[in-house]
């Protein structure tokens, strides 16, 4: 069993992902990678993204907008917008 991931650096990696999506207002029509979304995480934490990004999928304030020749994307959504913002600060 690897490594466990502690509440701070889950809610660092949280927050990444969405400051990076909405940074890149990526919702509706626009969309990032998801080597993309691990850029900037700290390699010992780049293990745990997955993990973070599917409680985010599963909580809906992320969306898997599908399958591109490039890998998964992943798109923030809009209608979550309120609560993302707050996340974003």
């Amino acid at each position: 069993m690897g490594k466990k991931l502690s509440d701070a650096d889950y809610n660092k990696i949280r927050k990444n992902i969405i400051k990076k999506l909405y940074a890149n207002k990526a919702f509706s029509k626009g969309h990032l990678l998801y080597e993309r979304l691990t850029s900037g995480i700290p390699s010992h934490l780049s293990g745990f993204v997955q993990t973070v990004l599917e409680d985010l999928l599963s909580d809906g304030l992320v969306i898997h907008y599908g399958k591109t020749k490039y890998g998964d994307a992943y798109q923030l959504n809009i209608k979550k917008l309120k609560e993302i913002e707050e996340i974003v600060g």
